[in-house]
């Protein structure tokens, strides 16, 4: 049996009335944190020149947290990007990326149209976060280390899975659909900290989507697009950097969603930092600005990567930046999406204690979100603060629903009357209750201010 059928039929034979409570509680938290970002996300330049360069002409799909609505294709690209424009979307340890906006917005898309059921959604969703994550544990943390945005380029087949299955494809229909998607992955690590990187979400989000539709349309790809000479994993990760088994073992034993389960973002930037930022925000209420000498940030080396090392020199490439993050909480005890406005990177404090920090590994690898921060001041003593996991890290460190229900209501303020914002956070905190996803994107429609 191909590795495509393989992963089709354990995809397949999930069941929502096998699915533990925790992992469907889990499933809708994520979702609605999506939909909040989008929201957030709808009408920043990058999403108006991601619609403007597309031309698209209009459809019956909505485009969240916008007056408009575009066919399927277009408004799961849409959707994605804007999802991800702000980097503040949920994080998935076993994907090493962003799996919900990656997975939702065509998945939106083609339940708007059928006009699939909340608790359909619900399932579609939940396959294709365990498609896309156990594919990924045979694949990461090398895919990741080499490159690749593994979002986008691993995302995709998560979300062939849930549209599949929504669509109610056969075992064979998502085999193709799956490999299909192996020519329609993309997504480097090159381009973080610009626009492309949201884009590469919109784009896997589009494509994981079309690769289904063509799938169920007839459409036939080599069965070994996966794991054959020239194929996915030998392309992408290169003999003997992945493993199959990883891949093949243990589904739903227990789901992905419950361990290590998804992680939902405090801060409006990349998930990397977040240990440290929650570290120094325990240590700012004890110190004066003017005062820092220097600042030590010791890391799991995983998280030590380019990109975070990187200093802050735009509003985007800021979302990127531990040594920005951990200024801003120094100085401010916050990290918040006004901090990533271009008029913030220039706050005195902030660029003084931005170039006094200094970054090593941690020296205990069992801690790879953890973080210490030690501030040294100017008199020569020192304060320490160091955190094992940040507040959000899935079930090891769950956010409260009632924090959940704030960041959703603050992102969601962007695009909708507040009325409109917390009737749909209740709607998606019962999902699998809805009658019909058109319930849901008809109150988004309603209440979207332009």
């Amino acid at each position: 049996m191909s590795l495509a059928l393989e992963l089709a039929t354990r995809a397949g034979a999930l069941d929502f009335e096998r699915f533990d409570p925790e992992a469907i509680k889990w499933a809708k938290q994520a979702m609605a944190d999506m939909v909040g970002c989008a929201l957030l996300g709808a009408n920043t330049d990058t999403t108006t020149m991601a619609i403007e360069a597309g031309a698209f002409p209009p459809g019956n799909c909505l485009v969240l947290g916008r007056k408009m609505r575009l066919g399927k294709l277009e408004a799961a690209f849409v959707n994605g990007t804007s999802g991800h424009a702000l980097d503040y979307d949920d994080t998935s340890k076993s994907l090493s990326g962003h799996p919900t906006v990656i997975i939702v917005p065509g998945l939106l898309a083609l339940a708007e149209e059928l006009g699939s059921t909340g608790r359909d959604f619900v399932d579609a969703y939940i396959v294709g976060v365990e498609t896309a994550t156990r594919m990924a544990r045979g694949l990461n943390f090398y895919h990741y280390e080499k490159g690749w945005h593994p979002t986008a380029t691993l995302g995709i087949f998560g979300a062939i899975a849930a549209a599949a299955r929504l669509m109610r494809l056969s075992e064979k229909q998502m085999a193709d659909a799956l490999c299909i998607g192996a020519s329609l992955a993309c997504g480097v690590k090159a381009n973080f900290g610009t626009p492309v990187k949201p884009m590469h979400a919109g784009l896997a989000a589009r494509n994981g989507l079309f690769a289904a539709l063509l799938a169920q349309e007839g459409f036939e790809a080599s069965p070994t697009a996966l794991e054959g000479k020239q194929g996915f994993l030998e392309v992408f990760n290169g003999a003997g950097n992945y493993n199959v088994d990883k891949m093949l073992d243990g589904w739903a034993r227990p789901l992905d969603l419950l361990e290590p389960g998804i992680s939902i973002k405090k801060y409006p930037c990349v998930y990397s930092v977040h240990g440290a930022i929650d570290a120094a925000i325990a240590l700012q209420a004890a110190i004066k600005p003017a005062d820092v000498e220097s600042v030590m940030v010791r890391m799991h080396p995983r998280r030590m990567l380019p990109h975070v090392l990187n200093p802050a020199t735009s509003a985007l490439n800021a979302k990127f930046s531990l040594s920005y993050a951990v200024s801003r909480a120094l100085v401010n005890g916050a990290v918040t999406l006004d901090h990533f406005e271009d008029d913030a990177l220039h706050d005195t404090d902030v660029v003084r204690i931005m170039n006094l920090i200094q970054m090593k590994p941690l020296e205990d690898l069992s801690h790879d979100y953890g973080a210490e921060v030690t501030v040294t001041l100017k008199d020569g003593s020192t304060l320490t603060n160091f955190v094992a996991a940040p507040l959000g890290r899935g079930p090891e460190v769950p956010m409260p629903e009632t924090m959940l229900a704030a960041k959703f209501l603050d992102c969601a303020d962007r695009a909708v009357t507040r009325q409109s914002a917390q009737t749909v956070f209740e709607m998606l905190m019962a999902l699998d209750t809805l009658p019909s996803m058109r319930d849901l994107t008809a109150e988004i429609n309603a209440g979207t201010l332009k």
